[in-house]
């Protein structure tokens, strides 16, 4: 037998200054894992993905196909990610961090007792029952999924997810186009239904025009969708390597642009221009000129066209969004009323902590539904006292666990903005700021317990920006390294050799 021979000796990677510990930065490159959980891991990717799908394509299968099943098909998304939380405990994939995820788990377990609480003190009927299992999914049961997803997405599925909704974007866009063009209770607006109760009517701008919906059932989920597809426009845009060519940039741009047009939605151009602005904070962050450069380039000539081309290119568009935005301007008392209103909206929960029961009326009982049920509790409509998030969180859980979810939600946007921040200045990525200014915004002031696409958005994307975020900290050369050395074993008094390969090894004689 003749023994291998010998090999010159790897020279050992040593981390950068300020980077991740060896064992921390194996565990978040993902390059450690084994076979199985790669594949599991896999899995997750793709399932998290038909449930990113189905949130978007959702209110389109209860208006056009299936409007007799709608109430069913609500709850579409459950059981993927159910199986999602299935493989995550069967091959341990939930991070093994503490903290907000650790916090969140409790929450899930909180909510129960608290509904618990609620019925031996209203009692129990169907309703309450109902609006309780709605309103623990809305509060609770898409949480644990972000921090799933920040475990282990990697780059390449981010990018994955990008390209699907910048691809969606120009269908979703041909939509809106539709439906801008056709009467308000045209079936593309409302839906197949015959029945008046199964129809979807949207807001009213004038009387020939309505917000759009696109593939949703109300404005506020397409709202989402335009944010979000603006924000990673931005990012593959300002991303060093070049992701996809001009024509895939060109098109899909035309697409997110004409769904902006045509919402006639103030918050959706509102959030752009956030996203917007997000971007050219790049530039103050940043280490990298050449981003620096894009970051300022970029935003400023989408501005610049967006006022040029728009009365232009969707004169009707424009003059609708214009008619939408007077006739708010006039009752809200001035063009910065849309701002007010949402300042308004963050600090209205304080006027509660006095006026609802110390438990709340129950989950579930401020939002949607609860409106659509005609849910009363001792003579009042709890759904009609609110139309802010954050009150709706007082009337649902009462001022002691009210104010608990607000403080986690309100802390988990700052310690999420810091960990963007830290990400963005390690690396020449814009990624974690630009997920971040769709996301962040979401789970700061959006209806994320009040309404089913808002929720779902809200947690993926915060999925996603976590992930972001932890890749971009993750320097190129040591995921290399991880991927590709195997931790060796030392005996005193011996060097450490890298093991070879058996296709390396000399034949036995």
């Amino acid at each position: 037998m003749s023994a291998a021979p010998m090999l010159p000796r790897a020279p050992r990677a040593r981390p950068e200054r300020g980077s991740l510990p060896g064992a921390l930065l194996q565990e978040r490159s993902g390059a450690v894992l084994s076979p199985p959980r790669e594949r599991a891991r896999r899995r997750l990717v793709w399932t998290v993905l038909a449930i990113y799908l189905l949130a978007i394509f959702e209110g389109a299968i209860r208006k056009y196909i299936a409007p007799q099943f709608g109430q069913y098909i609500f709850f579409i998304r459950d059981p993927f990610l159910l199986y999602a939380y299935v493989l995550a405990t069967r091959f341990a994939l939930w991070p093994r961090n503490r903290g907000f995820f650790a916090l969140s788990l409790w929450m899930c377990v909180a909510g129960v007792l608290v509904f618990f609480m609620q019925v031996g003190a209203f009692g129990v009927d169907n309703i309450r029952l109902l609006l309780g299992v709605y309103g623990w999914r809305s509060y609770f049961f898409y949480v644990p999924l972000a921090f799933l997803m920040g475990a282990q997405f990697r780059r390449a599925d981010l990018l994955l997810f990008a390209r699907v909704t910048l691809l969606l974007a120009v269908p979703i866009g041909m939509l809106v186009l539709a439906q801008f063009a056709s009467p308000p209770d045209a079936p593309i607006n409302v839906g197949v239904a015959e029945e008046k109760a199964l129809q979807f009517k949207s807001v009213g701008i004038t009387i020939d025009r309505i917000r759009t919906t696109g593939t949703f059932t109300a404005p506020a989920g397409q709202q989402q969708f335009i944010a979000s597809a603006f924000a990673l426009l931005l990012a593959m845009l300002l991303l060093p390597r070049k992701q996809s060519g001009v024509v895939f940039f060109a098109v899909t741009a035309c697409g997110v642009l004409t769904c902006l047009a045509l919402s006639g939605s103030r918050g959706a151009m509102l959030h752009c221009a956030i996203v917007g602005l997000a971007a050219v904070s790049v530039a103050l962050v940043s280490k990298d000129a050449a981003l620096k450069a894009k970051a300022v380039f970029l935003p400023a000539a989408f501005g610049v066209a967006a006022v040029i081309l728009y009365p232009i290119v969707f004169p009707d568009g424009f003059a609708t969004f214009m008619t939408r935005w007077n006739a708010a301007a006039g009752s809200e008392g001035g063009d910065g009323g849309i701002v007010l209103r949402a300042a308004l909206g963050m600090v209205d929960f304080v006027r509660f902590i006095g006026e609802v029961p110390v438990l709340g009326y129950g989950i579930g009982y401020g939002g949607n539904a609860s409106i659509i049920l005609d849910a009363e509790v001792d003579g009042i409509k709890p759904g009609w006292l609110v139309e802010a998030d954050l009150s709706r969180q007082m009337v649902d859980l009462g001022p002691i666990f009210g104010l608990g979810y607000i403080a986690f939600r309100m802390a988990f946007v700052v310690w999420l903005g810091m960990t963007v921040l830290k990400a963005t200045r390690r690396s020449a990525d814009p990624l974690p700021v630009m997920l971040y200014a769709y996301a962040g915004v979401t789970l700061f002031a959006g209806q994320i317990t009040g309404n089913g696409s808002i929720n779902a958005y809200a947690w993926l994307f915060t999925g996603m920006c976590l992930a972001a975020a932890r890749e971009a900290c993750v320097p190129t050369g040591h995921r290399i390294a991880a991927a590709t050395t195997s931790p060796v074993r030392r005996r005193p008094g011996h060097a450490a050799r890298p093991r070879v390969p058996q296709r390396f090894a000399a034949p036995a004689r």
